[in-house]
């Protein structure tokens, strides 16, 4: 009986452990998301990847409450649903600026083309 005690002894000061550990991560993360999110908004993500960056914004609402609440699980998984958010705003930016750069190239590329039609057609001179 006392060793069945001293078992449930250690396996509530491991919770209670493991639950401060989910506090702290949370909390850390915290302000590295806050931060991720306010760069994002003043860059083009916000024309882009709205949607993306409302859901990060509320996650990090969330996570807020969920530490004030001193739920670390919740306030963990909370802020890893607002890092991925956050993933997804930075992608869908990077892709939008990659496919804007692509139709300019195109441009440029089709004016160089006509160009060297030109050329060929007056015999370089």
């Amino acid at each position: 009986m006392k060793e069945t005690g001293v078992m449930m002894l250690g396996l509530l000061l491991c919770a209670n452990l493991a639950l401060a550990d989910d506090l702290k991560d949370a909390a850390d993360k915290l302000p590295l998301l806050s931060e991720r999110l306010t760069k994002l908004r003043e860059s083009k993500a916000v024309d882009y990847a709205r949607p993306a960056l409302d859901a990060a914004q509320a996650g990090i609402g969330a996570v807020k409450a969920a530490l004030e609440a001193k739920n670390g699980t919740q306030a963990l998984q909370k802020a890893e649903s607002a890092d991925l958010q956050l993933t997804l705003a930075e992608a869908k930016a990077a892709e939008q600026e990659s496919a804007e750069q692509l139709v300019l190239r195109r441009a440029e590329l089709r004016k160089l083309e006509a160009q060297f039609d030109q050329l060929l057609q007056t015999g370089g001179n």
